[in-house]
């Protein structure tokens, strides 16, 4: 059997009777709802951006058959649950949510810092093989390794030998850097000195990866990197940068010889918490030769 769908049809009136009503509920949840935050501002300007999302409810679940657990689970992560939906959709907040958190992602892996950073913390500026950051996105093998003026400028510093190098690079997140590597930086050196042993000089690496750090480490004779960046933004962690520690460095180290203590940033792992696990990972290093998995450290190991 055939259905046939007739259109209803309306006249203007009435038609203009529902747009007034419209207006009229919409003005007045607006005037209900808290006034909005100032804009931040943009991802790479000389203050950074934050990138914290304003506060959400507790929960938007309808009828939740354990509601008193919802707040406490909303309260252990910053990650998107406990959202609701509308119909088989998120809820038009929460996509807004998510295509800010994307923007913040966007906005951070093309953000810069300001060419004065370095100076402004006693670093001595770097680069990479990179010619923009559009090159450094597209080969990432260019970002691991020194250009030849910047390797000289470190091979100045080959008699150092440091128990510790001390390495700032821009990452995938300058913003994160010029949001927390300040505090961070600041945190792993005094917890380094605390600890009694040599730092050297340190250096910022402009269009950096990772692996930048092996070649820094081996040009110094360091015992050890510890090497802060920017690291890849998700949703809405934009300002969230890492720190990257190995001890006997060499050229193409492997990453699982190494160990990372990620998502440092205000509402992640403080700036000093990062610095004494720093602090402890290496001393662990330092007495077995080794880091990274071969340490036995993460979640269920002593």
């Amino acid at each position: 059997m055939a259905y046939h769908c007739h259109p209803v049809k309306l006249d203007a009136s009435t038609l203009e009777s529902i747009v007034e009503a419209v207006v009229r509920q919409l003005a007045h949840e607006a005037a209900a709802a808290s006034p909005s935050p100032a804009s931040p501002a943009p991802c790479g300007a000389d203050a950074g951006h934050a990138c914290t999302a304003a506060a959400r409810p507790a929960h938007a679940v309808e009828a939740p058959i354990y509601e008193a657990m919802l707040p406490r689970l909303v309260a252990l992560t910053s990650s998107q649950i406990a959202m609701g939906r509308a119909g088989n959709r998120l809820r038009t907040d929460d996509y807004l949510r998510a295509r800010e958190g994307h923007a913040d992602a966007r906005d951070a892996v093309h953000s810069e810092v300001p060419d004065d950073w370095a100076a402004r913390h006693e670093l001595v500026a770097l680069r990479t093989r990179c010619r923009d950051r559009h090159h450094y996105l597209l080969f990432p093998n260019e970002g691991r390794r020194l250009d030849d003026v910047s390797r000289a400028a470190v091979e100045a510093h080959a008699a150092s030998a440091p128990d510790v190098q001390i390495i700032v690079g821009d990452g995938l997140s300058p913003n994160a850097i010029v949001q927390n590597g300040a505090a961070t930086l600041a945190a792993v050196r005094g917890a380094l000195a605390d600890a009694g042993w040599r730092v050297g000089t340190g250096f910022y690496v402009k269009y950096a990866r990772i692996a930048v750090a092996d070649e820094i480490g081996v040009l110094t004779r360091a015992r050890a990197t510890v090497m802060l960046v920017g690291e890849r933004p998700g949703l809405g962690t934009g300002d969230s940068l890492s720190v990257y520690l190995a001890v006997n460095p060499r050229l193409g180290q492997d990453n699982a010889e190494k160990n990372c203590i990620s998502n440092v940033r205000p509402i992640g792992i403080s700036g000093p918490e990062a610095a004494r696990d720093s602090v402890a990972i290496l001393k662990r290093a330092f007495v077995s030769g080794r880091g990274g998995v071969a340490l036995g450290i993460g979640w269920g190991r002593a």
